[in-house]
Order: structure tokens, then C-alpha cells, then sequence
């Protein structure tokens, strides 16, 4: 069933319309709105609208009028040739609720293409991960929705090829007000040959989540996505972003595998977090997010695995939480270690 969104005339296109627009259809009478109304947004890109100063992107905070109304936005500029345009290659064709798609485009004074995105209330991921609020319930519901949006990414974005995000990382992930996961940053992203390997000498994901066969294969497969979801889903379970002491940029990945193997998983959990999570439904989650870190991609499950099995760890805490709020049982702390 196609999807309607409101083009820059305020006229709505279904999905398939969008499929058939050229390229240029798409950016400059679709997407675009003139540099003016950005400018104006964001206050001409003010320092103190400036959120984050990266590698590939500056990005500002802005309001932006349409229909009558503000709406919360944010602007990114490119600092690196290219890294727009590949984004809205990559992205012009995605349909699913869990992937960020361009708002608006705009350009500046040096024709570089400004990319505008509606500002999540929620923000990202990695700003939530040691909040005592987050829920057990609602960390496994994003993480399920992130595995969606990889799912589709990996075998139904495109028939002949699947896309690889390239840096899944806990700040890629953008929360809305009901805490539903949306995957961006596909400014890097790569479509690749199914079932090839992506030989390329840029691997822009970040230290602590990169592949670590990268280095033997000088490539990329979906599995090195699943390494980096791998990290992510630690970083959730432990309430923490993924770091890099004494440069060593695979240290969290060995920290989780370690501690897994010992038995040893909840020294590193919140004791709040740890209560309430359901035996199984933890169980089950620390096995999957283990078996993505393996070295080997061959013994890494697929997100399709990887999706059925986070469903189901997310289908038993939902049981769990049930019988309590039922009065069937009373909560019991979790004993001994992770089996």
C-alpha cells in the first residue's frame, strides 16, 4: 500500500509517485524550499542554534514555518562533498516508519545541498541510555523497531541489492514522542550487490562499532551492520555508550562477549533495570546481541534472525508485565547470573 507525504507546494505524493519522479524532480520541485525560509529558520545558521559541529555535517536547530504553523526542525550542512547527495540517493525510495527520509533540501550561498529533518521531541538514543526512566519494555520496543528498519534495509529496500548503513550507532537513532525508534545518518550508506562483498576504502562507522573483519576482507557485507547493532544493543542493555580506553576501540565488544561468557552480564546492568526484566526475555536478548559480535561473519545471524528473536524477548516481558499488573504474581528480583 503506498504512502502519501506533502510535497514543497503543499500538494501530497504516494510512494509510488516519489519512485517515479527523476532525481532532479525529486530534489529540486519535491523536496526543495527556497534558502530564504532555512535562513530564517535557524536565525543564518546563529551559533547559538548550532547543535553538533561533526566531521561530515554541521547541524542546526531551528523552527520552520509551513501550513501556517512552526515546526521543530533541524538543518544539516555538509563540510564533506558529497556526503549529501549520497544520502538522498540512498534514502529517496525508503518506505518504512523506523527510516528517516529528508523533510526539505535546501542550498547555501556555495550550492551545497542543506538537508532539513523534523526534530524528534525524544532526540536520540544515546541521550536516554543511563536514564533510570527508560523501561525495560520500552529498550526492547526501540531496539525491535531499529531491527525493523535494518530488516527492510537488508532484503526488501531493493530487490537486487541491500543497503548498508555503514555507522549504526546509539546516536543515530532518533526518538518521537511515543519513544518509536527512527534510524538516519545514511550520509555514508552504500548499495550493495546481494550476497557481494563492497570492497571500498572508506569505512566511515565509528571506532567502537566498526566490523572488526572489515580489516581482513578490505569490505563490507549486512553483517557488518549486525556487528555495529551488535554494540548498540549492549549499549542499551548496559545503560551506556560504547567507549574506547587506552585505544582500544573494540574494547566495549570484549567487555560484552566476556562478560557474557562469565556469566557475568548483571554486574554491569542497572540493579533498577535488572528487577524488572523477565529471566527469558533477558536471556534471550543478551544471546542475540552476543551472537552479533561474533568475528566471523558467518556466525552472525541475519537481521531477519536477529528481528524474530528481539520480537520474542519483547512478546515475554510483555507477558511478564501483564500477570503483575494482573496481581498473578509479585515481582521477584532475577537470582544468579545470565544463562
Amino acid at each position: 500500500m503506498p504512502t502519501y507525504s506533502e510535497a514543497s507546494d503543499g500538494t501530497s505524493s504516494s510512494s509510488e509517485d516519489i519512485a517515479a519522479m527523476s532525481f532532479d524532480e525529486y530534489c529540486n520541485d519535491y523536496l526543495y524550499i527556497p534558502s530564504k525560509e532555512i535562513e530564517a529558520a535557524t536565525n543564518n545558521f546563529a551559533d547559538e542554534n548550532l547543535l553538533k559541529r561533526g566531521t561530515s555535517f554541521e547541524i542546526y536547530k531551528g523552527q520552520l514555518l509551513q501550513s501556517g504553523g512552526f515546526i521543530d526542525i533541524v538543518a544539516r550542512v555538509p563540510l564533506q562533498t558529497g556526503v549529501a547527495l549520497n544520502e538522498l540517493r540512498v534514502t529517496r525510495n525508503f518506505n518504512h516508519k523506523n527510516l528517516v527520509s529528508p523533510f526539505k533540501i535546501s542550498y547555501n550561498f556555495e550550492d551545497q545541498r542543506i538537508t532539513i529533518n523534523k526534530r524528534e521531541v525524544n532526540e536520540s538514543l544515546d541521550k536516554h541510555l543511563s536514564s533510570q526512566t527508560l523501561t525495560w519494555m520500552q529498550r526492547l520496543h526501540i531496539c525491535v523497531g531499529v531491527a525493523r528498519a535494518l530488516s527492510y534495509l537488508h532484503y526488501d529496500a531493493d530487490d537486487d541489492h541491500y543497503v548498508i548503513h555503514g555507522n549504526i550507532k546509539s546516536s543515530k537513532i532518533l526518538l518521537d514522542h511515543n519513544w518509536e525508534p527512527m534510524l538516519h545518518g545514511f550520509a555514508f550508506a552504500v548499495r550493495a550487490k546481494k550476497h557481494d562483498l563492497h570492497l571500498t576504502s572508506k569505512y566511515n562507522g565509528a571506532l567502537p562499532y566498526m566490523d572488526p573483519a572489515y580489516e581482513d576482507t578490505g569490505g563490507l557485507t549486512h553483517k557488518s551492520d549486525v556487528f555495529s547493532f551488535g554494540v548498540m544493543l549492549f549499549e542499551v542493555l548496559f545503560g551506556r555508550e560504547a567507549s574506547i580506553p587506552n585505544n582500544d576501540k573494540w574494547y566495549f565488544a570484549r567487555l560484552a562477549r566476556s562478560h557474557y561468557e562469565e556469566r557475568k552480564l548483571d554486574d554491569l546492568i542497572a540493579p533498577d533495570l535488572w528487577k524488572k526484566m523477565n529471566l527469558q526475555s533477558f536471556n534471550i536478548f543478551a544471546e542475540t546481541a552476543y551472537c552479533c559480535l561474533k568475528e566471523k561473519r558467518s556466525q552472525r545471524p541475519n537481521m531477519n534472525q536477529i528481528l524474530l528473536r528481539l520480537e520474542k524477548a519483547l512478546e515475554l516481558q510483555h507477558k511478564h508485565e501483564h500477570l503483575i499488573i494482573a496481581g498473578r504474581y509479585v515481582i521477584q528480583p532475577l537470582e544468579g547470573k545470565n544463562s
